[in-house]
This record gives C-alpha cells, structure tokens and sequence, in this order.
C-alpha cells in the first residue's frame, strides 16, 4: 500500500498563497482594531471583558504586523522574514483557535462561530506558507544566482584541444 501525501495547495502556487495570507492577516488585524474601537465607542467594555478586549486589539496588532513582514519577506525574497511570519502566525492561529473556541463552547455567538471557521483556513495556509519558506529557502541556498540559467555539460571535453593556446609544443629542435 502506498501512502499518499496530503496536498494542500487546492491548484494555487505557493506564493500566491502566501500573498493570500499576508492579505488576511492584514484585513483580519484591520477588522479586530475596528471592531475593537467601535465596541469600545459604544461602551459594551465591562470589566469582565476588558481581558477580551485587551487580547483582540493585541490580536489584531500582531495581525498587521505579521502581513507586513509576509509581504516585506514576498518582495524581498528573504526566507528568515518568512520564517518570523510562520512564528507569529503560530501565535495569532493557536490564540484565535483557543479564543474562539472557549467562547463559543461557553456562549454562543455568530462572530465568534465565524472566527472558529476562519481557523482551519489560517492553518491551512500556515503549511502552505511553510512549504514556501522550504521552495524559498532552497532556491536561495542553492549554487544557481537567481536570473542566471544554469548550463550543464556532460561530455568529456579535452582541454588541449579546446584551448589551442594551452597546447604541447611537440616540435623539438
């Protein structure tokens, strides 16, 4: 029996998926912050939610930050700023997964259902982010420079014969 690989990508290039992400985390920390402000505005912040309101404005910050470092890291080519975009992405994903999901468990609620559905897709592109990093990485540890096609030859070339000028003298006087 053969095992078959989980291939997550759903037909997308990597890199479009990691533009994906960074446009996600970018109108996901812009929709906490907002939400955040507005709720703050009307003045639904109890004591007991100030922690909630502390963690989605936290949240939300780090969401803007790390969009900003995946999509510096895109334009840049550089795989350590994505690998710091997988470390906090790790953090918004496990924080927004357990948040959400004690939330609804406790109280439901339509907003915080709809975030415990968006989890799944941010750990999906969490893989698929990381398997960028990989083609990333390897494209620039590799002994190719970008731009420059690489040409192989396999046959054996004889070097006297290839470079007249480093020939044998043969005549003797």
């Amino acid at each position: 029996m053969v095992a078959r690989k989980l291939n997550l990508r759903f037909f997308i290039s990597l890199k479009t998926w990691a533009m994906i992400m960074a446009l996600t985390n970018l109108a996901l920390g812009i929709g906490i912050l907002i939400g955040g402000g507005v709720w703050l505005n009307k003045n639904h912040v109890e004591e007991t939610f100030h922690t909630y309101f502390a963690v989605g404005v936290g949240v939300g910050i780090l969401n803007l930050l790390s969009g900003t470092v995946l999509i510096v890291a895109i334009v840049q080519g550089k795989d350590k700023w994505v690998l710091l975009y997988i470390l906090l992405e790790f953090i918004i994903a496990f924080v927004l997964t357990i948040f959400s999901a004690m939330n609804v468990y406790n109280e439901f609620s339509i907003v915080l259902f709809g975030l415990l559905c968006l989890c799944p897709i941010l750990w999906i592109g969490l893989c698929n982010v990381y398997a960028f990093y990989v083609e990333l990485y390897n494209y620039n540890n590799s002994s190719v420079l970008a731009g420059v096609e690489e040409i192989a030859c396999n046959l054996r070339t004889n070097p006297l014969v290839s470079f007249p000028e480093k020939t044998l003298d043969t005549t003797t006087v």
